[in-house]
Formats: C-alpha cells, sequence, structure tokens
C-alpha cells in the first residue's frame, strides 16, 4: 500500500468502527476510504480543527455513525478477503486493469 502512496493507519479504522468522529489531516488516497465531511473531518489548519472539535455533538455523532456504517461494509476482514478473492478471479480489460466499483457505504 504504501507504494501506492498511502497507508492508512489500522487505527483509522478502529476508531471509527467505535462510531468516533475522526479527525485527520489531509493525504491523497483518504477519500477512497472515507468521504471526507460526511465520514471523516479533515483539517488543514489549526482553526479548520477547533472548528471540527467545536461542531455540534449531534453532526458529530452523525459523521461517527457514518464512518461506521462504510467501516463495516467495506473495511472488515471478512470484507477485504471477499473483495481480494474477487479481483484475483474477475477478468481484465485490455489494459490488464480489473474492471471495479470503489466500495461505498450502504448507510451513506
Amino acid at each position: 500500500m504504501a507504494c501506492m502512496g498511502y497507508c492508512p493507519s489500522g487505527r483509522l479504522f478502529e476508531a471509527a468502527a467505535c462510531g468516533t468522529a475522526v479527525l485527520s489531516d489531509w493525504w491523497i488516497g483518504l477519500d477512497l476510504f472515507f468521504e471526507p465531511g460526511q465520514e471523516i473531518l479533515i483539517a488543514t489548519s489549526t482553526q479548520d480543527a477547533l472548528s471540527a472539535v467545536t461542531k455540534d455533538p449531534g453532526l458529530l455523532r452523525q459523521i461517527g455513525r457514518r464512518a461506521r456504517e462504510r467501516v463495516l461494509d467495506c473495511h472488515t476482514a471478512e470484507t477485504r478477503a471477499r473483495r481480494f478473492i474477487s479481483l484475483v478471479e474477475t477478468p481484465r480489460d485490455e489494459r490488464n486493469q480489473v474492471q471495479t466499483e470503489p466500495c461505498t457505504s450502504k448507510g451513506a
């Protein structure tokens, strides 16, 4: 994963699985795992971080709930194993690329 340019920490998924609203810095590929603003909060400055942690508690709970749904829908060991098997068994196009769609949460 690091060779692809990003390697998210398992802690990111653990926190999200607990239903916590996660605040992260931005890194390339983050939006492949969570939808910024809907499932994860992004801070690029101190002001962004302060704004995020002082949001309405109900909104923070919604963001945490969406993040949990995404993790349970897309990022469990079982789901990833099934996805891996599917990728291995999926025919490739003429450029040797697998034709697949990214995982999205049913609840989002």
